[in-house]
């Protein structure tokens, strides 16, 4: 008996085991650990060096970015004279610092993608009357009917009827090469080695850093009674948003700067020290008849797309770009082999999603403006 005994308990234990277990699992009484699969252990140190290797990266990227000299937090150390009275007033390094982190290029990105939606020919002119409310645009001016527009996209950029905007041909005269409100207007300060422009009244940017390298001729005297004139406009989301040129040059340059796109609306002007270095920006330079001229296109948030009519392939706000940006300054530069001539009232360029912008555009004129 004792030897039929042992190995019958032996039995009973397992066969009691799974007929608890079984019994429980029908009540919903059985532990979990019984019920659900054993799930690997995952090993606690991977997403510790994950998060340190990113951290590390990170913070390297950062320092290295704002310890470049060039860089536009740092432009009032690089300005003769010190800060002025209204320059004092702008965003300090660390305020900087912080708004530099905010990926406006990535916000810029994404409204893009959604103006580049084809909307539905029957919701097409509800949202183009919506927008027109709202910023005030003159659809009699426009050259096809609201349902042309495939997207938002495409009425943003939408070209005005045959004739709406005569050119005046007078040459004593500078025609307007963009619809919008004058910013700001004046002279270049040639008083030190690096010629300084305003952004506003008492705050200055470098011309260098604006536009890159100062060109060669610079550095030659500006003959008698000669002055070097530069004009900011800004574009409202209502305005035309084609660029065309104000007189009869020859291009012979393209630069193009990647940066932020900071919003250019009169708060950031006074907020935002050198704002107009920050943001990603297309310079065109060349001369016309009374020696230097550039025009300038700056994007501003929800502006980073522009386009040049003498380069169908050029794009603007690519992701590869924002890895330009370092040092600050550098800058992508095609040479014309063969001047681009350009005449007065010819579209030389385009904004194709933005809110906001400004044109930069200046000159030497003979005696005055």
């Amino acid at each position: 008996m004792v030897m039929m005994l042992r190995p019958a308990g032996r039995l009973l234990k397992p066969l009691g085991l799974r007929f608890r277990s079984s019994y429980a699992a029908k009540k919903g009484l059985a532990p979990k650990n019984e019920l659900a699969p054993k799930k690997k252990p995952t090993a606690p140190w991977l997403g510790l060096a994950v998060g340190s290797a990113l951290g590390t990266y990170g913070g390297y990227e950062v320092w290295k970015t704002w310890s470049d000299e060039k860089n536009p937090a740092h432009v009032y150390d690089r300005l003769p004279g010190g800060k002025t009275a209204e320059e004092a007033k702008m965003a300090s390094e660390a305020q900087m610092f912080l708004l530099h982190l905010v990926s406006y290029r990535a916000i810029s990105r994404a409204w893009g993608a959604v103006n580049d939606i084809e909307l539905p020919v029957w919701m097409r002119e509800p949202i183009y009357n919506a927008w027109t409310r709202a910023f005030d645009c003159k659809l009699d001016e426009m050259k096809y009917p609201l349902e042309h527009y495939k997207n938002l996209g495409e009425f943003f950029s939408r070209p005005l009827k045959d004739g709406i905007r005569p050119v005046n041909w007078d040459p004593r005269c500078v025609s307007s090469p963009v619809d919008g409100t004058m910013a700001s207007f004046g002279v270049v300060d040639f008083t030190d080695d690096i010629p300084v422009m305003e952004q506003i009244k008492g705050v200055r940017y470098r011309m260098d850093d604006f536009l890159g390298d100062v060109p060669a001729f610079f550095d030659k005297p500006t003959k008698a009674g000669n002055k070097l004139f530069h004009c900011v406009i800004y574009l409202a989301p209502g305005d035309y948003h084609r660029i065309h040129s104000p007189i009869d040059w020859s291009m012979g340059e393209r630069r193009h700067f990647p940066g932020d796109l900071f919003p250019v609306n009169s708060r950031a002007v006074h907020f935002v020290p050198s704002l107009f270095t920050w943001n990603e920006r297309v310079a065109l330079l060349g001369r016309w008849k009374h020696g230097f001229f550039s025009m300038s296109l700056v994007g501003a948030t929800n502006v980073g797309s522009m386009t040049l009519d003498v380069e169908p392939d050029f794009a603007t706000n690519k992701w590869a770009d924002f890895y330009l940006t370092k040092p600050w300054g550098t800058c992508d530069t095609k040479k014309y082999e063969r001047q681009e001539l350009v005449t007065r009232g010819d579209q030389v360029a385009q904004f194709k999603v933005y809110l906001s912008t400004h044109h930069n555009c200046m000159g030497y004129s003979i005696r005055r403006l």
